[in-house]
């Protein structure tokens, strides 16, 4: 049962930290390298949206952290 719920929290812990380390990415739209806005390029097939900046840096992004609220 130990294991069980062990397994459970190591899994809830690693979604919130990759949820996070894409909100930190998005930098509410904006590229952290040289500060211009993100521009969507394209969505794989599993719904991730790939975002692409002036200077080409590109980020992949699955959460809902680029949604507008």
């Amino acid at each position: 049962m130990g294991i069980i719920l062990s397994l459970i929290a190591i899994f809830i812990v690693g979604i919130m930290w990759a949820r996070n380390s894409e909100k930190k990415e998005w930098n509410n739209g904006t590229c952290k390298s040289d500060g211009t806005k993100w521009k969507h390029f394209d969505n794989d097939s599993q719904g991730g949206r790939g975002y692409v900046c002036e200077k080409r840096h590109r980020i992949w992004i699955s959460y809902n952290v680029d949604k507008d609220k």
